[in-house]
């Protein structure tokens, strides 16, 4: 085909907006990473920085990759350990009973097992757009004698919010076939549960795990309102004792900063696979 012709002109005019195209989607990418990388790589500089070069000059590279005192002085300073092991307690726990109380009650109602299924559904749904009520829920635990007791703030943070939205439509993707192939087969309920559904659920099992875990993880006020015993206290709580009434101490605060979001950052690694595919899954028939 002559290039000079109009439907050569048309193919090369085509291919050179696909390649522009194309490089200026790179570029956006490019621009994204950096700006989510960049707060995080100045968090870890100041980290690695001595008191003494931050004052001098705040914004300027450390002299040193290697200088982990800021990181000794945050484990050694004020039960930093308890704290965080008290928040990986309070987000795995409350982890498993919201999803394992949330996709029970999301299969049904995405299976239509239950009368005004749709009813309950929009029902859990309002709950996302409602404020968080902290003084009935403060006034219930201390009637049920669960206030500052961490029984209390798990039962606190069951809450199925915008999980159920997702694992509703994940559901229902899954062929209502195969309840009915395995009732066929003398498949109980709990058995078809445990070993057909949950297999095929761990993508929105993980994508709900993250989502959940971030609100835990980063709950300041929950936890200060109904756990006011240092024992219970969690990770963020940790943070306020580098700051002071004349300053802060900028190095090992920013070191308990990367230590506190490291452990999100992790999982958010380990299972980023699965969160495009069960989101774009759940709004297939969301």
């Amino acid at each position: 085909m002559n290039s000079t012709s109009p439907i050569g002109k048309q193919t090369i005019l085509k291919k050179k907006f696909i390649n522009a195209t194309t490089y200026l989607i790179i570029a956006f990418v490019i621009f994204m990473v950096i700006l989510y990388i960049f707060p995080l790589l100045y968090l870890i500089n100041i980290s690695l920085k001595t008191p003494k070069d931050f004052m001098m000059n705040p914004t300027s590279f450390t002299k040193s990759l290697i200088n982990i005192e800021n990181y000794i002085t945050v484990f050694e300073k004020n039960n930093f350990l308890l704290f965080f092991f008290n928040s990986i307690w309070y987000t795995f726990t409350a982890n498993i009973v919201t999803l394992s109380i949330t996709a029970l009650a999301a299969f049904v109602i995405s299976r239509k097992y239950v009368k005004f299924s749709n009813f309950f559904y929009i029902l859990f749904l309002m709950g996302i757009f409602l404020p968080d009520p902290l003084i009935p829920q403060f006034l219930l635990i201390r009637s049920l004698g669960l206030y500052n007791n961490p029984i209390g703030y798990i039962l606190l943070r069951t809450n199925p919010g915008i999980i159920m939205l997702l694992m509703v439509g994940y559901y229902k993707t899954i062929p209502k076939e195969f309840d009915e192939a395995a009732a066929l087969d003398g498949c109980g309920t709990v058995r078809y549960l445990w070993q057909i559904l949950l297999p095929m659920s761990k993508p929105i099992f993980a994508t709900s795990a993250i989502l959940f875990s971030i609100g835990i993880w980063n709950d300041i006020i929950g936890q200060v309102i109904f756990l006011t015993s240092p024992k219970y206290y969690p990770i963020l709580r940790a943070l306020f004792t580098f700051i002071g009434q004349y300053g802060n101490n900028w190095p090992p605060l920013a070191a308990a900063v990367f230590l506190v979001a490291l452990p999100v950052i992790v999982l958010f690694i380990f299972f980023q696979k699965h969160i495009i595919s069960s989101m774009v899954a759940s709004g297939l028939k969301g």
